[in-house]
């Protein structure tokens, strides 16, 4: 059973090398002589049987060895292999390599173990009653797939890719500033808030461009946002235009990030952020082309891939707090223990790392970045740059920003901040356009008529940082909601719902209940007002000679009984005094 990898091994014997065995030079020295008198023989100076006798060999041999130089110009096509079975020759029948396939897709994957698949094999072979292969068959068959195959089937795709993939080719520039790389990550490193250091904020994501022709970072970002359309345009203002007021905010002196300018190409990832119609058209404004990876392709970003890569290493991974580059790392560095930098120290330190890195030698440069970037605009034209009347409405077109933000009496509410100046007086209740500087939310700009107008922050009742990022963080720890009841205000507004429950949500049954006690009452009160009645015409009737006696001689020797029940013919039964000039008493029907 030969396969394409036997004819590869098969070859590569056929060829010497400084690792070639004494039994493999002996081979190629036997098959040089061979081939000389073979070609004697060919050539007419030698017969057949001579040559024979010379050769040692018997005449299928003999003429065996003609057919193999039939036409080739070296020995190397009559050297013979060597003894002993040829490797990766499979002494086994089809039933037992079927079954060694099948127990290899089915443990090899998660086990990635020659023994694993070998115990399967013996398990299932007893069960199908077959022979069960060795070990050495096994593992023979597994080692016949190639490495590449092996690792495809226990790593990713693009971990595939990476390590076996071609990638021939490169970019390919003849100037700074032609081709300029956009991408994101996240720190390896837990940043501690600035007013308390015990307090762990997170991980930041740190936005970057290089410069493909002269190896420059020619912006960066940090920010606890998630990529995004504000992380892009922050992005593109550190490369655009000059970092002297960002690094006098930190305190740090201009000459640390001298290189800015328009990029002609911005290559990035296809991250939404990225294809953006907004972005890529305002771009196009300021003729920067963005351009896009092709989807499989992750090498194509390589140079940024490698900048990360390094910064982490070499400068993230030693800073206290490092998270370290995956989690086996992380399980030793007891990194929320040691964290002890701020997103300005961040920055900080960023800062001072780029610019020791672009006045370090570049293995691909000869030069350090520094050299390669100033050193072409030495003799050249300057980068293109934008014109200082510019830079605002480079800022406003790339700036975050909100729309249909309502005016109201107090100024324009965002931020936890009121915003207001006599520009917006007029226009309470008006919706406007609003765009903000993540770096200072001191001021916003608003669209006012067409044209940008900065409005200063007037009120800041929380006393909330200027920092975007840091004011998030702030918002995110303010402690209880405005409306927290405290655990006794709680249980009072418990009680006051239970008593409302009681009151207006009652049940049939309760409204049934509480009806047939109201009929009740009102029974006893009507009762009660006949009892009276009935008491004054016995008073009246006492008052007659001798009421008293007939009274007390009806009622002598009888039991009295007791109901509740008054009979009302019992009324009009009773001799009563008749008064004929007082008015009429009607009684009505209807009374219960």
């Amino acid at each position: 059973m030969k396969n394409i990898t036997e004819e590869h091994i098969s070859r590569a014997k056929a060829t010497l090398s400084s690792k070639s065995t004494v039994s493999e030079v002996g081979r190629h020295k036997l098959a040089a002589t061979r081939y000389a008198i073979l070609k004697d023989y060919k050539s007419g100076h030698l017969n057949a049987k001579k040559a024979m006798s010379m050769l040692g060999v018997q005449k299928t041999v003999f003429y065996q060895l003609i057919r193999r130089v039939e036409g080739s110009t070296s020995y190397r096509t009559i050297v013979t292999d060597s003894p002993g079975r040829k490797d990766g020759l499979m002494v086994a029948n089809s039933e037992v390599l079927k079954l060694i396939e099948e127990m290899f897709l089915e443990h090899w994957p998660d086990s990635k173990k020659i023994s694993v698949v070998w115990k399967a094999c013996q398990t299932q072979a007893d069960n199908r009653r077959i022979l069960r292969p060795s070990y050495h068959t096994v593992k023979r068959w597994i080692y016949s797939k190639g490495e590449a195959l092996l690792y495809a089937m226990s790593h990713s795709t693009d971990q595939t890719k990476q390590r076996y993939e071609a990638r021939a080719g490169y970019k390919v520039t003849t100037r700074p500033l032609e081709w300029v790389q956009f991408d994101h990550t996240v720190v390896d490193l837990l940043v501690v808030d600035e007013n308390d250091r015990s307090v762990i904020i997170g991980r930041p994501w740190i936005s970057l461009a290089v410069d493909l022709h002269t190896r420059v970072v020619l912006g960066f970002y940090l920010s606890f946002l998630p990529p995004s359309a504000v992380s892009v345009a922050m992005l593109m203002e550190s490369c655009v235009l000059p970092k002297d007021q960002f690094l006098a905010k930190l305190g740090l002196p201009a000459h640390l990030l001298p290189m800015y300018g328009l990029p002609e190409v911005i290559h990035t990832d296809n991250a939404k952020e990225f294809i953006s119609d907004v972005f890529v058209l305002n771009a196009k404004e300021f003729e920067i082309d963005v351009q896009h990876r092709d989807i499989p392709k992750k090498h194509q970003g390589g140079h940024i891939e490698s900048l990360i890569g390094k910064l982490m290493l070499n400068t993230i991974h030693g800073l206290p707090g490092s998270t370290g580059s995956n989690t086996v790392q992380r399980k030793h560095l007891k990194s929320a223990k040691r964290a002890g930098i701020t997103l300005t120290g961040l920055r900080e330190i960023l800062c001072y790392h780029f610019h020791a890195y672009h006045h370090t030698k570049h293995s691909a440069l000869g030069k350090t970045p520094d050299e390669a970037f100033t050193g072409y605009f030495a003799k050249h034209a300057g980068p293109r740059l934008l014109d200082v009347a510019q830079h605002e409405e480079f800022k406003y077109r790339f700036y975050p920003e909100i729309h249909d933000k309502q005016i109201v009496p107090e100024g324009i509410e965002l931020f936890r901040r009121f915003y207001f100046s006599s520009a917006i007086k007029s226009r309470v209740r008006e919706k406007v356009q609003v765009k903000y500087d993540p770096y200072d939310i001191s001021f916003i700009y608003v669209k006012l008529d067409g044209t940008w107008t900065k409005i200063p922050c007037l009120r800041n009742n929380f006393n909330k940082s200027a920092d975007f990022e840091t004011y998030r963080w702030q918002r995110q720890q303010k402690g209880a909601r405005d409306g927290t009841m405290t655990k006794a205000g709680a249980q009072s507004f418990g009680e006051t719902h239970k008593v409302k429950k009681a009151e207006v949500k009652l049940t049939t049954q309760e409204k049934r209940k509480r009806k047939a006690q109201k009929d009740k009452e009102d029974y006893k009160e009507q009762a009660s007002t006949y009892n009276k009645a009935l008491t004054n015409k016995d008073l009246i009737t006492s008052l007659k000679p001798g009421a008293t006696t007939a009274a007390k001689s009806n009622t002598k020797g009888q039991k009295k009984e007791a109901s509740n029940v008054y009979k009302i013919s019992a009324l009009f039964q009773r001799e009563a005094i008749v008064d004929y000039d007082d008015a009429p008493v009607i009684y009505d029907s209807n009374i219960r």
